[in-house]
């Protein structure tokens, strides 16, 4: 999408949160670059349109044929705060999903949705797509 125009990026999130909501019933609040492919016109096109940009702190690489085992072993290495991810037609996610959370849960670790991890105000976004707290922000949800 960073290809696109200002007008096409708009375009495609209005479309694409559309008919979302036509599916679910619920109003899209967050967006994922396909690819992690992000410019600063398509994050403030997202903010603009009410959408929340999100990136991934530990891929599971799960879409390069890798087994289960493989998969569990590379998310391992998630602490709180990660967003990991993962894909629903990669070959093995379904059979690695128990062996990453029962890794996650004798670490202590819960899993969360995206919209009650990330921060909603008094934050950026930094070079690598992570969210980081505004020094001034004294609460952020």
């Amino acid at each position: 999408m960073s290809k696109l125009t200002e007008t096409q990026c708009r375009e495609e999130l209005l479309s694409s949160s559309k008919k979302i909501f036509e599916i679910t019933g619920k109003p899209v609040e967050l967006f994922r670059p396909p690819f992690g492919d992000y410019n600063n016109q398509l994050l403030t096109v997202a903010k603009g349109l009410g959408l929340y940009t999100i990136q991934w702190s530990v891929d599971s690489l799960d879409w390069k044929g890798l087994s289960a085992r493989e998969i569990a072993e590379r998310v391992q290495k998630a602490q709180s705060g990660d967003i990991i991810l993962c894909h629903n037609n990669s070959d093995h996610i379904v059979e690695a999903l128990p062996l990453i959370f029962e890794a996650a849960r004798l670490k202590g670790l819960t899993f969360v949705p995206i919209g009650d991890l990330i921060f909603k105000q008094g934050y950026h976004i930094d070079s690598s797509g992570k969210q980081i707290a505004d020094k001034s922000a004294s609460t952020v949800v």
